[in-house]
Order: structure tokens, then C-alpha cells, then sequence
């Protein structure tokens, strides 16, 4: 993001967070390109990273008090946008295999055959870590990540207690982040971030 901004930055964030809508609407346009472009790198879709872009700078205002103790604002940005549009894609409901994930997910960017062949083994990457889970693991995990389920929900669907869903998310989120650290690719990457972050 850039920073040239015509005050300091520090002294305009204090003015948002006192208030001031001006240097609000200032750091809005300052920042609103980057924001928007995290978002859509993350969405893939231009009217979902439009929504998720507005989201963030209305959260921003929200909890405009918070921009006081924030040291590195473009980190408190970007980190807001990920996470924000990441909420967004986990709430959608997939079904199926993970090939069949990443094809709904991806299906734009990949219509050439080098990209399509990219995306089929990075499927098989994923789906081979997560065939090395406990079948417990593996059942927590596809529910979460595939179907959207929260931890009560899947405690529901399983007879399991949320704690031992929690459980197994967090010990299946660590293997799977061990087994793909040997990996390296932009699908792989960007998926890595999608599912565990």
C-alpha cells in the first residue's frame, strides 16, 4: 500500500479514531485500490471483493478507537481484508472431493491447459495430506473446510464434544501444515493459506 500520505500516519489514524470523518474518507481513498485488490485475490470474483473491500473500511469505522494502538496500519489492513474475505469462502458449502473444490473456487483463472494440470496436482497434493489423517481427523476437517460446519455444528453431526472437534481440527491443521510445507507452487501456496488460515 502506499504511503504517501499528506500527513503523518500515525497523527491521521488518531484523527479516525477520535472521529474525525474526514481523515476517514482520506485514509478511505488512500488505501481503498489495495484493499480491494487483496480481496479479490482471495475472491476470485470482482462483486465478492467488492462487498468484502466496503466491509472492511466499514469495520474500520466501527471499531474506529482500536486505530489508536495499531502500530503498522497496511499489516492491520491487509490482515483485516484476508481474514474477512476467508470468513466469506468458508461460509459457502462445498461438497465432494477437493479437486472438485478448487474447480468451483478456481474456475476462471484456469482455462489453460498448463493451469488446469497445475490445479490437478495440487488437488492430489492436498487430498493425499489429508488421506494421511486419523479418519476422526479427516471427518472434522472435510466438515469444517468442505461444508462450512462450525465446531458446535460438527460436534452435533458427529456425537462428539466441541472440545474433541476442537481438538482434532487443531491436530489435523498441524499435520496437514507439516505434510504440505514440502511443497511449493502457487496453487499450493494460495490453498495452504485458503484452508488453514
Amino acid at each position: 500500500m502506499s504511503g504517501n500520505l499528506p500527513y503523518n500516519e500515525k497523527e491521521l489514524l488518531l484523527r479516525v479514531a477520535k472521529g474525525d470523518e474526514d481523515a476517514y474518507k482520506h485514509v478511505f481513498r488512500q488505501y481503498w485500490p489495495r484493499v480491494y485488490s487483496v480481496a479479490l485475490l482471495f475472491a476470485k470474483a470482482p462483486e465478492v471483493a467488492e462487498d468484502a473491500a466496503q466491509d472492511v473500511f466499514a469495520q474500520l469505522w466501527v471499531k474506529r478507537e482500536l486505530l489508536a494502538d495499531v502500530k503498522e496500519f497496511r499489516a492491520y489492513l491487509f490482515t483485516s481484508a484476508k481474514n474477512l474475505i476467508l470468513n466469506k469462502l468458508r461460509g459457502r458449502v462445498f461438497t465432494g472431493t477437493v479437486n472438485e473444490y478448487l474447480q468451483e473456487y478456481f474456475a476462471d483463472s484456469f482455462a489453460d491447459p498448463a493451469a488446469k494440470l497445475e490445479l490437478k496436482e495440487s488437488s492430489q497434493i492436498i487430498e493425499d495430506g489429508i488421506n494421511q489423517l486419523t479418519p476422526q481427523q479427516q471427518k472434522v476437517f472435510r466438515l469444517s473446510r468442505f461444508q462450512g460446519l462450525s465446531h458446535a455444528e460438527i460436534a452435533e453431526a458427529t456425537g462428539l464434544s466441541p472440545r474433541t472437534v476442537k481438538n482434532y481440527m487443531v491436530s489435523a491443521i498441524l499435520s496437514l501444515r507439516n505434510y504440505l510445507d514440502k511443497y511449493s507452487g502457487s496453487v499450493v501456496i494460495f490453498l495452504w493459506m485458503l484452508l488453514f488460515l
